[in-house]
């Protein structure tokens, strides 16, 4: 949908706004928004002439040279021209230049900083996820009402958008960039809504054999576990003066990305660290491989002990300690390991003292959360720990959708999106990792 029709759309949903509203004020402002909208149909009218005069001049003057025809010289420095907008520059997309919008990024409410960074310092890769988002965006607004209501979650003719390979891994970057478990994961593009994936439970083993003898029989053993991806959807509202008054032409498009990024990469973390079986159980409940149980026989988190921790590093096979890491509420982290010492007096918990470097217990980074468990109560985990490659994610990116419904909220003048996308999860290693968890009660 070009940026002309956009204008025409929403100048029929302003129509029919005036007509519904019987408040005096609030058809006043919305006669004014109808008027200004009318304004920028004419000036886009304008633009789109004499784009298209420009191109078709240029294109005229070209063919003449190319099959040698004498032309005036007056207008050979129309072919040394620029056009408006530029035939496959991959700066410009769907008329907005891509570059210009990276350029304004930092002063834009609601983009994240993770995203900023990302479009900053991959200007290129950024161009791709800002044209994907503006696709989403264009086709959201091609959707009535009625096909909304209708739409069938994996049909792309109803808002799907097939993504290629690069894209969908770029758009997992930006994901992993805003998660806090999302780099430390095993990653897994699936390509069908269930994916069987071995899983190893016994590897080979070698034995010294005399000479001539014939070779110990060893066989590793293996079972499977299951990716099967399941919706994950988020929504979002706006105002619509945010849509009108973003900095730069197709800028909506960072806002979008960021927001739904971001709710998507919260969400991750919220499923592998305390998800609770829909879709998947996370490593603070029973199905990490090993729970620590407080020593002191307590239900209360203040009572940790230095042999609680201990406990759960010595059950992780020592061949998965390296890239180990906790994972924990903040609170928790200050509040109960703080303090802790080992049996030297040297203290557990060492605070970092740079942005670039983590925060440790005993030697192992520590990554904290507010997905993660941070209420003291009896059989509640406190804290995870182990290599989490042993997690699976699959994703099923093969067509993400973005819908926008302005008639909802038309009344407060404001557009909700919706954004569908499949995730699947699996533990494959769960003994890789544990968890210190309170007694009982």
């Amino acid at each position: 949908m070009t940026k002309l029709e956009l204008l025409k759309e929403k100048l029929v949903m302003l129509a029919t706004l005036i007509g519904k509203e019987d408040d005096e004020a609030k058809q006043k402002k919305y006669i004014e928004q109808r008027d200004a909208v009318n304004v920028e149909i004419g000036k886009q009218i304008a633009i789109d002439e004499a784009t298209a005069k420009a191109l078709k001049d240029a294109e005229e003057l070209q063919a003449k040279v190319d099959k040698g025809l004498m032309i005036d010289k007056s207008k050979q420095s129309v072919l040394n021209e620029q056009p408006v907008i530029k035939v496959g520059d991959p700066e410009m997309y769907k008329g907005f230049n891509l570059k210009e919008v990276i350029g304004e990024i930092d002063s834009q409410e609601g983009v994240s900083t993770a995203v900023k960074a990302r479009l900053a310092k991959n200007p290129e890769k950024g161009f791709k996820m800002l044209a994907m988002f503006a696709d989403l965006h264009e086709k959201a607004y091609t959707m009535s009402p009625a096909q909304v209501k209708a739409m069938q979650e994996g049909t792309d003719s109803e808002g799907g958008y097939l993504t290629p390979t690069e894209q969908r891994a770029e758009l997992f970057s930006y994901i992993r960039e805003q998660s806090i478990v999302a780099p430390d994961v095993t990653h897994i593009s699936m390509k069908s809504d269930v994916m069987e994936i071995p899983r190893e439970l016994t590897n080979v083993t070698v034995a010294w054999t005399a000479e001539e003898s014939e070779a110990t029989d060893t066989t590793p053993a293996f079972d499977q576990v299951t990716l099967t991806a399941k919706r994950l959807d988020a929504q979002s509202t706006s105002s619509n003066e945010l849509l009108e008054d973003t900095n730069v032409p197709g800028g909506i498009t960072a806002v979008l990305l960021s927001q739904f990024t971001e709710a998507v990469a919260k969400e991750i973390d919220k499923q592998v660290l305390v998800g609770t079986g829909s879709p998947t159980s996370g490593v603070f409940t029973a199905q990490a491989g090993y729970s620590a149980v407080f020593a002191s026989g307590s239900t209360a988190f203040s009572k940790l002990l230095e042999a609680d921790i201990r406990a759960l590093i010595a059950q992780i096979p020592s061949e998965r300690l390296d890239g180990a890491k906790w994972y924990m509420n903040h609170s928790v982290l200050w509040n109960y390991f703080n303090g802790l010492k080992d049996t030297t007096g040297r203290p557990l918990f060492v605070p970092s003292m740079s942005a670039g470097s983590p925060d440790l217990v005993w030697g192992y980074p520590v990554k904290t959360s507010s997905q993660a468990t941070s209420a003291s109560a009896a059989g509640a985990t406190m804290a995870a720990f182990g290599n989490l490659k042993g997690f699976v994610i699959g994703d099923r990116l093969t067509n993400i959708k973005l819908l926008a419904d302005p008639y909802t909220l038309g009344a407060k003048y404001q557009t909700k999106f919706y954004f569908f996308t499949r995730w699947a999860f699996a533990h494959a290693l769960p003994g890789n990792y544990g968890r210190i968890v309170t007694a009982a009660s």
